[in-house]
C-alpha cells in the first residue's frame, strides 16, 4: 500500500519540478529534472515518505511545495546524509575491492536504503523496544512488537525472529528486570515458536531468575533434547534439581 501511494504522489509532484533548480547545496547544480526526479523517488521508496516529508506544502494537503526553501529540520538533515554517504562512498568503502564473476572489481556502495529499509528512522527493533519498555513498561512494549509485527512482517525493515526477543531478554536480565525478562521469552516462543539451544537457555535462565525452577529444568531438558552434550545445560539441572 505504502509503496502504490509513493508512486501516485511521485507523478503529480514531479510535474512540478522547475526546469532549473535552485538552492541545490548537495546535488550537482546542472542536474537534468529527469535525474531529480529518478533520485527524489529513490529518496521515497528508501525511506518510505513523501515529498512533505521535507519539502514544504502550500497550502497543506495541496500537493504543491515551494521545493527550494529550507524551513524543515528533516531538509537539513537529509542534506547532512547524503554527504555522509558520498563521503563512505569516496573515502572507504572505494578502496575495498570485491571481484566479480569475471576477476573484474565491483566498487561497493552504500546508499540511502541500505541503512532505512523503508523507515524514515533506521533503527532496529531491539532499540525500539527497549526503549518502550524503559518509558512505557513492559504491556505497551509487548503490544509494540504486535503492532509493528502485524504491520511490517516480511517487507524487511525489522527483524521479527527470535533474535532480537532474545538479545533483548540478555539485556533484561543483565539489568535484573527479570518479569520484563519472562514477558519478552514468552512473547518470543508464541509469536516465533524457536527451536534454537540459544532460545530455550533463554527461557530457562528467565525462569530461574524469576524463581520458576521447575520450568527452567524442564527447558534445560529440552536444551539436551537438541544438544546431547550440552555441559552446561546439564550442570544446571543438577543444581536446580538439588535446590528444590
Amino acid at each position: 500500500m505504502a509503496v502504490i501511494t509513493i508512486l501516485l504522489i511521485a507523478a503529480p509532484a514531479a510535474a512540478q519540478f522547475p526546469d532549473k533548480f535552485t538552492n541545490l547545496k548537495v546535488l550537482p547544480k546542472d542536474i537534468s529534472k529527469a535525474q531529480l526526479t529518478s533520485t527524489m523517488r529513490g529518496f521515497a521508496f528508501a525511506l518510505n515518505v513523501r515529498c512533505e516529508h521535507c519539502h514544504v506544502e502550500k497550502p497543506e494537503g495541496s500537493h504543491k511545495f515551494d521545493y527550494a526553501v529550507d524551513d524543515k529540520q528533516t531538509k537539513k538533515t537529509a542534506r547532512v546524509m547524503l554527504q555522509m554517504v558520498a563521503a563512505i562512498n569516496a573515502d572507504y568503502l572505494s578502496k575495498i575491492e570485491k571481484p566479480n564473476k569475471l576477476g573484474k572489481a565491483q566498487p561497493i556502495q552504500v546508499q540511502c536504503v541500505t541503512c532505512h529499509h523503508g523507515l524514515a528512522q533506521p533503527r532496529t527493533l531491539l532499540a525500539v523496544l527497549s526503549e518502550a519498555i524503559e518509558t512505557k513498561g513492559i504491556d505497551a512494549a509487548a503490544a509494540l512488537y504486535q503492532e509493528l509485527r502485524k504491520q511490517y512482517y516480511g517487507s524487511g525493515q525489522y527483524d521479527f525472529g527470535e533474535t532480537t526477543l532474545n538479545q533483548l531478554t540478555e539485556s533484561l536480565l543483565a539489568k535484573k528486570k527479570n518479569q520484563e525478562a519472562l514477558a519478552i521469552m514468552e512473547m518470543n516462543f508464541a509469536s516465533n515458536n524457536p527451536q534454537s539451544m540459544w532460545a530455550y537457555h533463554m527461557l530457562a535462565m528467565t525462569h530461574e531468575a524469576n524463581g520458576q525452577n521447575d520450568k527452567a529444568i524442564a527447558d534445560y531438558r529440552k536444551v539436551l533434547e537438541l544438544h546431547p552434550d550440552d555441559s552446561w545445560a546439564k550442570s544446571q539441572i543438577d543444581s536446580l534439581s538439588g535446590a528444590k
